[in-house]
């Protein structure tokens, strides 16, 4: 029985790419974009041959989560993994310059309230999964240890909270035999990452599917980094 994979996210960077590969390895997939229309997904999917389902999510709108999760249950009766990958970068800002309090709350609504939100709405199906993974893609600026050069304020604040957000989804769900992950995909090409970063797109992802495959029980509630490193919180 192939696994079956929601991913936020979808339509482009690690969450498109993350689609492509999990199709390759014969998962069943629920993309999960923002809006509707993406063309690269739109493409993937009409390949797919039936194995991968687009939803429109807007993680940042419980509505819009509640109506998605409705229709997903619609399209398939499990969920084995999810893997929560939709995030926002929001402008940079400092107490000095004067912090954006839209875009601290926003940062909140889409980085921390989207993944619980998510969880939320598709726990029944989660429940129902035979895998039992619930994967949060963080950062390791949201490290309060490893912060050595301060700024980023409302994103850094954000995926801190849900760094915290995620040890508590394991107290919480670690006794019904789901696994809570947080993980830091490392500084990879994508649009946000921009093409800077070191780590190219497909091994970056393959890194964090590895990851998430390989994870077992001892692994529920820890911070995991590229070649699964244990992360500072």
């Amino acid at each position: 029985m192939d696994s079956i994979v929601l991913v936020t996210g979808a339509a482009r960077g690690l969450g498109l790419e993350m689609c492509r590969q999990l199709l390759a390895e014969g998962r069943m997939v629920v993309a999960a974009p923002r809006k509707a229309g993406e063309p690269e997904l739109e493409r993937l999917s009409e390949e797919s041959g039936g194995r991968l389902h687009i939803v429109p999510m807007d993680v940042g709108d419980e509505d819009s989560i509640r109506s998605a999760a409705g229709r997903i249950a619609g399209l398939v009766d499990r969920i084995d993994i999810l893997i929560n990958n939709a995030g926002v970068y929001p402008k940079i800002g400092t107490v000095s310059s004067g912090i954006d309090s839209a875009e601290m709350i926003r940062a909140f609504r889409i980085n921390t309230l989207g993944p619980m939100h998510v969880v939320t709405a598709l726990l029944p199906l989660l429940r129902k999964g035979k895998d039992r993974k619930l994967a949060q893609i963080t950062s390791k600026m949201g490290s309060i240890d490893d912060n050595t050069s301060g700024g980023s304020y409302a994103y850094r604040v954000s995926k801190a909270a849900l760094n915290m957000a995620v040890k508590n989804l394991a107290h919480e769900f670690g006794p019904e035999g789901f696994i809570a992950l947080t993980i830091h995909p490392g500084w990879v090409q994508t649009r946000m990452g921009t093409d800077a970063a070191p780590l190219d797109l497909g091994p970056g992802v393959a890194d964090i599917l590895k990851t998430i495959e390989e994870a077992t029980e001892s692994d529920n509630g820890t911070f995991i980094g590229p070649g699964q490193e244990r992360l500072p919180w």
